[in-house]
């Protein structure tokens, strides 16, 4: 293995494994474990893990450097520069299917976009492009799912109850069958019972399918074999795909992004709006009274949708990105790391660099919606280059139309959960299933 990158000692490695590699693994991986991430949030874990890795990053830092993850010596990532390079250049030589995602994933969607490579990878990828439509202003059924989220938001104002994230994730599960399948899918909660119980299987990285596995799949498929002209999976009929692409296979992880990730980050994000009166006052003002089923007053509102990216930066879903090389790669500076290298970007550090960020700690929407932050390769919740999220935007998008649908229907207050105030620096951990926000 080169040497030439410098290497944190041994204690720093065995701190860096309990710190930051732990806490992620027995939180959960791929499906939350409610306890453990509450037992871990009053630790609080998440800062003794910004503060560790800023150390490092002071010490050896800013290119990248070794350090030990377990036996395994990993290079870990704190320069944009570098991050760019590595993200720009997936999936080769750099693949996002280190040994730990792979295993894990196996368990609930083994022929996943995100853990594929070479022309599996851009057959995959092509499919989900033609259905998903990144990089469009608005999706061509983006009408229809915006009536849809703004009927959420209605449901729950509604109920007239206090908000839990519980009762958000049902309703975006819902929501989330009815975006990719349509009307016949809606009330199908075994569906996402199956995805959960998989998703909890691949928390033990079987490195193969969970029991359960071919049955969901075989259930997706059934949809699949009869679309909904009004939902995702009327367009499948006109996107390239052949017997590899395994078209109900990729559409588990839309599954898995707009039902579980998404609502953790649009509670999050209201929570940040019940707590900073004039952000809540700007969207308000935004939206007015314009219609929230119209695509465009919904594509308009460019400063809720950086709302919900500032969530996603102060809280990532996913706390650490694990790359793997798929062959040789000489750096910048001249140095060589061979095929097979683990690479690490620990996106919490990264997204509150204050050495580089002003905001770092703080709730700065403006800095989506006039700044330059989308153009910052410090922040990768939705990943960024060849292998950034292809539903990123079609997410934003629903997230749009339902907060600002439930927040100009409804005035929100957290009532119980961490302190955020706009004037201090908000905690590095946000624990979601305590938390409370009335909708009066």
């Amino acid at each position: 293995m080169a040497t030439d990158f410098k290497h944190a000692s041994i204690v720093e490695g065995v701190r860096f494994t309990a710190q930051v590699g732990v806490p992620n693994v027995v939180q959960g991986l791929f499906r939350k474990r409610e306890a453990v991430v509450t037992v871990v949030g009053k630790l609080p874990a998440e800062h003794l893990a910004y503060r560790l890795v800023e150390g490092l990053a002071r010490k050896y830092g800013p290119d990248p450097f070794w350090v030990r993850v377990g036996t395994e010596e990993t290079l870990l990532l704190t320069h944009p520069e570098d991050i760019q390079t590595v993200l720009g250049g997936s999936p080769s030589p750099f693949a996002s299917d280190p040994e730990a995602k792979r295993k894990g994933m196996a368990a609930f969607q083994p022929n996943a976009l995100t853990i594929s490579r070479g022309d599996l990878w851009a057959k995959r990828r092509v499919f989900a492009d033609a259905v998903l439509k990144p990089g469009s202003r608005a999706h061509p059924l983006a009408r229809q799912f915006a009536a849809l989220a703004v009927e959420t938001a209605d449901d729950l104002v509604a109920a007239d109850q206090p908000l839990r994230f519980d009762a958000l994730n049902a309703a975006f599960q819902r929501l989330t069958r009815r975006v990719v399948f349509g009307e016949a899918a809606a009330e199908d909660e075994g569906l996402s019972a199956q995805l959960a119980d998989l998703m909890a299987a691949g928390n033990k990285m079987p490195g193969k399918p969970a029991a359960g596995y071919q049955q969901f799949h075989d259930n997706i498929a059934a949809y699949v074999n009869n679309p909904d002209p009004t939902a995702l999976s009327g367009m499948i009929a006109g996107a390239p795909s052949d017997d590899e692409t395994d078209v109900p296979g990729q559409l588990i992880h839309w599954l898995f992004a707009m039902g579980d990730t998404l609502p953790a980050n649009l509670f999050r994000t209201l929570a940040l709006l019940a707590t900073h009166p004039d952000a809540l006052q700007r969207v308000r003002d935004d939206v007015g009274t314009k219609k929230l089923t119209t695509v465009k007053t919904v594509t308009d509102s460019r400063y809720l949708a950086g709302c919900i990216l500032e969530a996603m930066r102060l809280w990532p879903t996913t706390a650490l990105f694990g790359r793997v090389q798929a062959e040789e790669f000489r750096w910048k500076n001249g140095q060589r790391t061979p095929a097979g290298t683990p690479l690490l970007i620990h996106n919490l550090y990264n997204h509150r660099n204050r050495s580089r960020i002003a905001y770092a700690d703080h709730f700065a929407p403006e800095e989506w919606s006039e700044g330059t932050a989308g153009d910052d390769w410090s922040f990768n919740f939705f990943s960024h280059g060849p292998q950034g999220c292809p539903g990123g935007g079609l997410s934003i998008f629903l997230g749009q139309a339902f907060l600002g649908r439930l927040v100009t229907q409804s005035t929100p207050k957290l009532t119980s959960g961490p302190r955020l105030r706009p004037h201090q620096r908000l905690p590095y951990a946000f624990d979601i299933y305590p938390a409370e926000i009335s909708l009066s």
